[in-house]
């Protein structure tokens, strides 16, 4: 399973504002999140799918994905200030 690419197509979603960096940046701090995001994401939905769901541990997903891009968007904007 290719968690970049999954990783990147779920975070352009969440991240509406940044698909165009997203699309095309490529350094290896950002691959490494976007990957890390879509393993995180692809285990949440499994979690979700569960008969018997886990609720502290989708929490625990949940705000885990949310740190993801959180620190996406830092590092996207102190891509950006470098570029000036």
């Amino acid at each position: 399973m290719d968690f970049e690419t999954i990783g990147r197509a779920r975070m352009m979603i969440r991240l509406p504002g940044h698909r165009g960096k997203l699309r095309e940046l490529s350094c290896l701090a950002l691959t490494s999140l976007i990957e890390s995001y879509g393993v995180a994401v692809m285990a949440l939905e499994d979690l979700r799918k569960n008969a018997t769901p886990d609720e502290r541990l989708i929490a625990q997903y949940e705000y885990d994905c949310q740190a993801f891009e959180e620190k996406v968007v830092r590092l996207l904007s102190d891509l950006a200030d470098l570029a000036r």
